[in-house]
């Protein structure tokens, strides 16, 4: 009896060092534009898949802001068995919103139903940014290279008018 008991867990270790584990995975998520102004709208972006994806589930996505904190919670499908990882791999991208000048913190999680332990949520991610004052507008010059060439004949014959109009008035003073 003993000796079946020992084959049964030596082969039921060794089958779970055989078998391949889940390649489940979600990059770091981002945000676009990298460097927000106020005012323009923001978005995540979350890639991942084969064995963790997102649906469409309704009353998700949920977004909150507290502050300069937002959360972003999204529903999706996370496997732990390869045999039930049939995702393809892809990017959501979900707009945030558009926010005043500031430091900015945004948490972002996946709610998943585990059958063993019922909805578990996953922190993706967490995403410090910092949001711009409005654009100032950089100064455009006045002329390019031609007006500033006629700029400069023009100076150049007024001085020239003037000392011609000097030279006269002191000639004239002398005699």
């Amino acid at each position: 009896m003993t000796s079946n008991v020992f084959v049964s867990i030596t082969a039921a270790l060794l089958l779970a060092m055989m078998s391949s584990s889940a390649q489940a995975f979600f990059d770091p998520p981002w945000i676009t534009p990298a460097a927000p102004r106020a005012g323009e709208m923001v978005s995540v972006n979350i890639r991942g898949g084969i064995c963790d994806t997102f649906f469409e589930w309704p009353g998700y996505p949920q977004l909150t802001q507290q502050g300069n904190g937002i959360h972003l919670l999204e529903f999706g499908q996370h496997r732990d068995t390869q045999d039930l990882c049939i995702f393809g791999i892809g990017t959501l991208s979900e707009p945030i919103g558009a926010f005043a000048p500031g430091d900015y913190v945004l948490t972002v999680e996946m709610i998943y139903d585990d059958f063993l332990y019922g909805p578990t949520i996953m922190t993706l991610g967490v995403v410090p940014f910092t949001v711009t004052g409005t654009a100032t507008a950089a100064p455009i010059p006045a002329t390019g290279a031609f007006g500033r060439l006629a700029i400069l004949i023009l100076i150049s014959g007024s001085a020239i008018g003037a000392l011609r109009n000097r030279r006269g008035s002191n000639v004239q003073a002398i005699h």
